[in-house]
């Protein structure tokens, strides 16, 4: 099962971080690794989530994630990055995610289980419609770094933006997201894959 490395980067040095991305490409290849969203733009839908930097790197397993992230190669490449600001970085488990181009992220942590499962009979299909298809839907997220500790997290990948957008502001969904937000308190972001 893919693995992914989901980091949220705020630069406070801004030369030393341009010298961290240099490294990164290779090193993510060497382990089997690549670019889903690369700093594109994030889009806050819900909550107080205003992340400067979104990046999600996709990995055969999560083995090769755990391989790349403590190997010794990347050990001072993560202090370059770690000493040019502030990251949260979570790994989680889900399906590979070609071909998709946007994604919508959210966290929840839930408070009306029956309510969110009412919801998540509905939703699927609302995505399946508009081109996307569920990435992740966990509640297995561990915390790589920083403070960041979602109780639940989900994935959903579109082809486009246009897609994207077109689902969550749809008039089908618009009496569902309520129902979501009832049942959960919730951080969610539209955000540009590479």
């Amino acid at each position: 099962m893919a693995a992914y490395l989901l980091v949220e980067v705020q630069t406070t040095n801004p030369e030393l971080m341009a010298e961290y991305r240099k490294h990164t490409p290779g090193l993510i290849a060497k382990f089997g690794g690549r670019f889903v969203v690369r700093g594109g733009t994030a889009e806050t839908v819900e909550g107080d989530w205003r992340p400067e930097r979104i990046v999600m790197i996709e990995f055969p397993d999560m083995t090769a994630l755990k391989a790349f992230y403590e190997s010794a190669e990347y050990g001072p490449v993560l202090k370059m990055r770690l000493d040019a600001g502030r990251s949260k970085a979570v790994a989680f488990e889900g399906e590979a995610c070609a071909p998709s181009h946007a994604f919508f992220i959210v966290e929840l942590a839930v408070s009306d289980p029956a309510l969110l499962a009412a919801y998540r009979e509905k939703v699927p299909t609302l995505v399946a419609q508009h081109g996307g298809r569920y990435i992740a839907r966990t509640d297995k997220v561990e915390s790589i770094e920083g403070d960041w500790r979602p109780e639940r997290l989900t994935v959903v990948g579109f082809a486009d933006m246009a897609s994207l957008r077109g689902w969550y502001f749809s008039e089908a969904y618009k009496p569902l997201l309520p129902q979501r937000l009832a049942a959960a308190r919730c951080r969610a972001v539209l955000v540009e894959g590479v």
